[in-house]
């Protein structure tokens, strides 16, 4: 029995990401191919309504999250084909082997539908599985080797059920391609691959935070602890940016991002000196104290004079020459970018509600009859083995109604566009949070800084009175 590699499905052209996971799915269903239907299944789905399921999932992963990809990465599904030796299995049988080889592939944390095609010489099952998982907090790993892990699943099962097995298959042409990339690549460790994309990102990022977002769009997953780690994809581990070097961990790396310029040549000079961001001041002392040399005391001396001078230029910009009036404009910033932030939670909150309740209503109206011949039933034992994803759906959805304390059950059409309008509500909520959180980061910076300046902040303090001479 032969097996393809997993296929990373993306958005199609000139479609939506639903519409691209339903053509999909239109296409591996399709009548003349699975006997009307008959030779399709699904896991935690169902198959007419994948699409639907499959991309409410993925808006959850984004409201739980807030993690998207850009649309010419973003892996939507994935595909896997498994092939039989004609004559070597029933229609039915090869169906029921696809969704053992699904379920152990995916661990049983990710939605799929497995369409079994005897439309050819040879039957064969086409796999499709939801790239984001079950609870909506995470994504399918594809590591370089997953070919061979799921080839090693596909033997492991066609010797359970007595099929053949091809002995020493050729290299697939995905791994050819792995072995030539690994070719290249010979003598390159993951530290200094790293270490080279830091170096070419950071150049170009306003701040730390901007340097982490650039960092995931390079496919790089980041683990924040008691150190800074980083994982790209086919990596086994994470690789620690402390081990890179002197200039890699997590206080060099935001020093770097926020005073080596945060933008391109060609942005310093199409932005005026006076419109640039106002970064902190460097607490000299300090750095000096934790070790940095004669070098670093020069550097930051000019740093802090530029960044003063940037800060002159902001209150001026904004007519702030009252101290309590800065201190008030800052305090009044946090207060608005809180109130906003608190109205984003609200909305996500009750779009997962309705995305769920949808959910279950589409469920109950599916399963009904099941439910009710499970109740009929004088084999309740035999009955939810054979029928228990479907039971389990049922009396979620049952739960789900008992909860909402007499009210009456909403329609489909309703909750449909409830959602749509809270996502609208977000979207400019969100354009609002993005330009409060610029003024509250301004306005603070500003204050902190007129702070140091004036010795107001408590260190400053302290260090005046550790200054003083004893009398």
């Amino acid at each position: 029995m032969a097996i393809s590699n997993i296929l990373p499905r993306k958005i199609m052209r000139n479609r939506t990401r639903q519409q691209s996971m339903a053509d999909r799915h239109d296409y591996d269903q399709k009548a003349e191919k699975t006997q009307d239907g008959e030779l399709v299944s699904s896991f935690m789905c169902s198959p007419e309504t994948a699409a639907e399921e499959f991309e409410l999932s993925k808006r959850l992963y984004f409201q739980i999250t807030g993690r998207s990809q850009p649309v010419h990465r973003d892996v939507i599904m994935y595909r896997v084909i498994q092939s039989f030796k004609p004559g070597e299995v029933s229609p039915e049988e090869a169906n029921r082997i696809g969704y053992e080889l699904a379920m152990k592939l995916t661990e049983g944390k990710h939605q799929f539908v497995v369409s079994t095609h005897v439309d050819k010489a040879h039957i064969h099952t086409h796999i499709e599985f939801n790239s984001t998982n079950l609870n909506c907090d995470g994504k399918f790993v594809n590591p370089k080797d997953s070919y061979l892990v799921l080839r090693r699943l596909n033997d492991d099962l066609c010797r359970a059920h007595g099929l053949s097995v091809i002995e020493n298959p050729k290299p697939s042409t995905k791994e050819r391609k792995q072995k030539e990339m690994e070719a290249v690549r010979h003598g390159r460790s993951h530290k200094e691959r790293l270490r080279q994309t830091i170096d070419r990102v950071l150049p170009d990022c306003r701040d730390y935070d901007d340097f982490l977002a650039r960092m995931r769009a390079e496919g790089y997953e980041i683990k924040e602890g008691k150190t800074l780690s980083f994982r790209a994809p086919g990596w086994d581990r994470f690789t620690r940016s402390n081990k890179l070097g002197a200039d890699y961990t997590r206080e060099a790396l935001r020093e770097r991002s926020a005073h080596r310029g945060g933008r391109s040549a060609e942005a310093k000079k199409a932005v005026p000196h006076a419109g640039r961001k106002v970064n902190m001041l460097i607490d000299i002392q300090a750095k000096l104290a934790a070790g940095k040399g004669a070098g670093y005391e020069r550097w930051a001396k000019i740093f802090n004079l530029k960044e003063a001078a940037k800060t002159l230029n902001f209150l001026v910009e904004n007519d702030l020459t009252d101290y309590d009036e800065l201190a008030a404009r800052a305090e009044q910033a946090g207060d608005r970018f809180d109130e906003v932030s608190r109205r984003i939670k609200q909305l996500e909150g009750r779009m997962a509600e309705v995305a769920q309740l949808k959910t279950h209503i589409i469920n109950y109206s599916k399963t009904r009859e099941v439910y009710a011949a499970y109740k009929k039933s004088r084999h309740k034992k035999e009955f939810l083995a054979e029928h228990g994803d479907e039971i389990a759906k049922h009396e979620a959805a049952k739960k789900a109604f008992d909860a909402l304390d007499g009210k009456p059950i909403p329609k489909v059409a309703q909750l449909s566009q409830e959602y749509t309008a809270l996502l609208a509500e977000k979207q400019e909520q969100y354009a609002e949070y993005k330009a409060l959180r610029q003024d509250m980061i301004a306005y603070r910076t500003a204050k902190q800084n007129v702070d140091k300046i004036l010795g107001l902040t408590p260190e400053a303090q302290e260090q005046n009175r550790e200054q003083k001479p004893e009398r």
